[in-house]
């Protein structure tokens, strides 16, 4: 008999985490290819991503726990039993509702039908994680009409985890789109999260920066915007939007210098940093945009980026330490600042 609550712990993880030590009770999951089996890790699927961004946290986990197949099937005899109640009743415009708004489930009930489909103690177990009661129908209706927005995708092939910004921030590679995890004490085998970095010796301030993926996209993101600057012209710019107090936590706009030198806003830093990895194939979970501009106010605490002259750069002793000292940011992240800059030039040419 499934452990409920310890199934609930699992799909969190994954939720927050993308993978996790393999679990027999997660098996079903990999049938209808929300996740796989990678070694000894259960991952994260494609669909599983795409899935995520369409439902809340709650309604994205209880409908997972609904493809359970023991649960499903029960599910699916109930609502078929009250909707032969509605029919007998005359209520067309309920029976309709209905026979509409769940197609995907239509051959299952119709092969279930007939069938003495049993109400177990396993799943009477489920009915409180994920209806907080006994299930209705109307909850159910709603619950299978959620589940029906999961969609098969081709998946993405797997890469390993690197040491360094090259090897991690690559194509296919799937990111957390939290800002606020703690940090796992061993890395993830393919699902970049928060972690403690020890994979290299670096300074401390590195460290902390290594440590986590939204600071360490923000550090490379002002690297470049340095760079341009070096080059004699703009070429980004990172604002906030209330200029009254930027010290305080708030939306961030992203700015671009086109090839003509005009000023362009993009759009809010969370939207480009989601659209820049959507256009490179780096899958984020759940597929929502991050909340990079929290990450800048932390690193602003930090003492690694610094407001100056009307915008978010760098802190003048963090960028000397990376460029004196460091080795793998400065040294080892040359192809992935790359890649960013390739996709702000991309912009510049088009606004």
């Amino acid at each position: 008999m499934v452990d409920i609550n310890e199934l609930v712990k699992s799909l969190n993880s994954l939720y927050d985490y993308g993978e996790i030590k393999n679990n027999t009770d997660l098996q079903y999951l990999i049938g209808q290819n929300f996740i796989r089996l990678a070694e000894d890790r259960l991952v994260i699927t494609k669909k599983w991503i795409k899935f995520s961004g369409k439902a809340s946290r709650e309604d994205f986990i209880s409908s997972l726990l609904c493809f359970y197949p023991p649960l499903l099937l029960k599910l699916l005899k109930k609502i078929y039993e009250e909707a032969c109640i509605i029919g007998q009743r005359g209520d067309s415009k309920a029976l309709y509702e209905f026979i509409d708004s769940i197609p995907e489930f239509a051959e299952t009930i119709l092969n279930i039908r007939d069938e003495d489909v049993e109400e177990t103690e396993e799943v009477k177990s489920f009915y409180q994680a994920v209806f907080n009661g006994y299930p209705q129908y109307p909850s159910i209706l709603t619950k299978l009409k959620t589940m029906q927005l999961a969609e098969d995708t081709e998946d993405m092939e797997l890469s390993l985890m690197g040491n360094n910004p090259n090897e991690i921030w690559v194509k296919g590679r799937m990111i957390t789109s939290s800002v606020n995890l703690l940090k796992l004490k061993d890395k993830n085998k393919y699902a970049f999260t928060p972690y403690e970095y020890n994979d290299v010796p670096v300074e401390e301030p590195v460290k902390e920066v290594l440590s986590y993926p939204w600071k360490t996209f923000l550090t490379i993101l002002s690297m470049v915007a340095l760079e341009y600057q070096t080059a004699g012209f703009e070429g980004l710019s990172i604002r906030p939007t209330n200029h009254t107090n930027y010290y305080i936590t708030q939306p961030l706009d992203f700015y671009i210098f086109n090839i003509k030198g005009r000023e362009v806003r993009v759009g809010e830093l969370n939207d480009f940093v989601y659209e820049f990895c959507m256009g490179n194939d780096m899958y984020l979970f759940p597929d929502k945009p991050p909340e990079v501009d929290e990450v800048v106010f932390d690193m602003m605490n930090e003492q690694k980026i610094d407001f100056k002259d009307g915008e978010y750069v760098l802190n003048e002793r963090f960028r000397d330490l990376i460029y004196s000292k460091d080795i793998i940011i400065k040294n080892r992240s040359r192809k992935f600042k790359n890649t960013l800059k390739d996709y702000i030039e991309k912009l510049r040419n088009t606004l």
